[in-house]
Formats: structure tokens, sequence, C-alpha cells
């Protein structure tokens, strides 16, 4: 089950036995402040907590703040804008590292149970939808159309607009079924992607111990783009048993809109089937081939290798990246 899943079931199932739970979510995020756009954290009267909006000093402020709303017997939900500059001077923190967060905060009500329940369901299948709050409550559209996945607008205290895009989950297509596609979708799967990884060999032993792809499927990679679909959430990482099947992968995924293409290997090799691919690809297509894939940190094992790659993209991600052009 997803994080935000788990999120939303605790919120329900802590309503159903206490009445006084405090939703907390970072709406804005900028510079490097700790909690980024989205992030979420529950926590009760008594300090039970779930989830994180960055931690350290901020975090430890605005749960003992979430508290102390509690404990307040109010007739309707409160939201609250609370606005942190982490810097040195003005409305210092303590902090250090540079930014601002905006921070909301929900006093969930017992009439929000259901809705918790239906959208920790919609996260966990991945129905898409759209989470809205605003000074007049908690409300779910059926009809995501949002952009980007989080968006807040604020013309004043009592006028303010956040949405999250539910159910749409960045997903990780491993083309290859060997030690760094084992060791990648480890960590991919703590950064709540969605994995398949195809192979054309019939179930190498590392793919039949790879227990975080959600996905296994077998089949010719002539026939790789058909199973690939485009989008700006679609990760693809090209790491077959060879250099011919690579190639093979990567012509026919080229043209594809995605967020993201990339070739396992050296910079020799990715020269070489660019070089191939020269004449049979468009120029265009032939740029959105990413290689080699990691950051350049000499990695070696295929557990280095995995971290190199995962770093890449959380760049390309927290940069807001895109490839699909």
């Amino acid at each position: 089950m997803s994080d935000q899943a788990n999120l939303w079931h605790w919120l329900a199932d802590t309503l159903e036995h206490q009445s006084a739970v405090m939703l907390m979510i970072v709406v804005s995020s900028t510079g490097s402040s700790p909690g980024k756009a989205g992030a979420k954290m529950a926590v009760t009267a008594q300090g039970d907590c779930f989830g994180t909006i960055g931690g350290g000093a901020i975090e430890y402020s605005m749960v003992r703040h979430a508290q102390t709303l509690l404990e307040k017997e109010l007739s309707v939900p409160e939201l609250n804008l609370r606005r942190h500059v982490l810097t040195g001077g003005g409305q210092a923190s303590g902090m250090i590292c540079g930014g601002e967060q905006i921070v909301l905060l929900y006093r969930c009500q017992n009439g929000d149970l259901e809705l918790f329940r239906r959208i920790a369901e919609m996260a966990r299948h991945k129905i898409p939808g759209l989470l809205k709050l605003s000074p007049a409550g908690i409300q779910l559209d059926p009809s995501p159309n949002l952009p980007k996945p989080v968006q807040f607008s604020a013309n004043a205290d009592n006028d303010w607009l956040y949405q999250e895009t539910l159910g749409i989950y960045k997903q990780a297509y491993l083309i290859g079924g060997g030690h760094v596609s084992l060791a990648l979708s480890k960590i991919l799967a703590t950064l709540d992607f969605d994995i398949t990884v195809i192979d054309e060999r019939d179930m190498p032993d590392t793919l039949a111990r790879n227990t975080d792809a959600h996905r296994k499927l077998t089949m010719s990679y002539n026939d790789i783009d058909k199973a690939v679909p485009e989008g700006d959430q679609v990760f693809v990482f090209i790491m077959t048993h060879s250099h011919k099947t690579d190639e093979k992968a990567a012509e026919l995924l080229a043209e594809k809109k995605l967020r993201y293409l990339g070739v396992l290997g050296s910079r020799k090799k990715i020269a070489l089937l660019k070089e191939n691919l020269g004449s049979r690809l468009s120029t265009d297509a032939l740029k959105r081939i990413r290689g080699p894939i990691g950051l350049p940190i000499q990695s070696h094992t295929p557990a280095e290798i995995a971290v190199s790659i995962a770093a890449e993209l959380i760049g390309i991600l927290n940069a807001g990246e895109s490839n699909t052009a």
C-alpha cells in the first residue's frame, strides 16, 4: 500500500476512536525548505503522529501548534495557514537551510471519515481524483484536471485554494530484469513509484527475486512500444542483457512522449547506440535518449548504480524537468 493510502487509512481509523485529529499539509514550498508541496502529517491531541512535513524544528513547532488548536472546543473546522521563513533573519525558524514553506492545518471531523476511506481506496487502487481544500472545508472531485500534481493559490486569509491530484502515480518501466533492475526496483519502491519490469527472457533469477515490482511481464523487446504508455509521469529505464536489445528498445521508445527515457551503460556504449540510431530516428527523438543514466559518482555495483539513478531522478522531479515535449 502506498504512503498516501496509509495516511488516509490512519486518519479514518483514528477518527473512529477519537474526534480530535489535525491534518497538516505543505501547500507551498520554495528554496531548500525541508517539506515539499504535498507533504502531509496528521497529529492527535495526545501527540500520536503519522507522516511528515519535513522534520526538524519546523515540524516540531507545527505539531505543538496543532495540539494547541486541537485542545480548543470549536464548533466548526478551523483552517490555518502558517508561513515559515527558513533563514537566519526576519521570521527566523532557527533553521539555516533557506527557503519558505506554507503549511495548511485542517481540523478533521467525524463527518470526514467516509471521505478519508474513499480517498485511501482511490490511492490504493490508483483511481484518479482531485482533492480540494479551502476555507469552506475539504471535498473530493472525481475529475482531476490540474496541469501539475499540486496547486495552491491565495488572495487573502479567507480566500485560498489548495488542490492535489490523487491516484496518479509516477510509473517506472524497467526494460530488463537483471541485477541493476532488481536493485533499482527496491529504491524506486521507497520513492512511491508504480513499478513494471519487462524482460524477454523466461523469468531470470533476478526477476524472480524482485518482490518490489508491481508487475513482471515477459515479452519480446520488439513489441516494447506496445507495453509502455506515454505520459508526463512515465519513466523508462533500459537495461537489458545486451547492447543489441538496448538499442532496439531505445529505437522503439524514443518517439514516445515520456518524462524520462534512459539507457544504462558507459559513455562509449551510449555514443555508439546513438550513432547507430542516427539514421533511423529524428533529431528530437535522439535527444530524448539519456545516457549514461545516473549521477557520475564512480558507481560500480548494482546497488551503487541504482543509488546514482535514483539521485538523478530526484533532481529531475524536484526541478520539475520534463522530457515529453
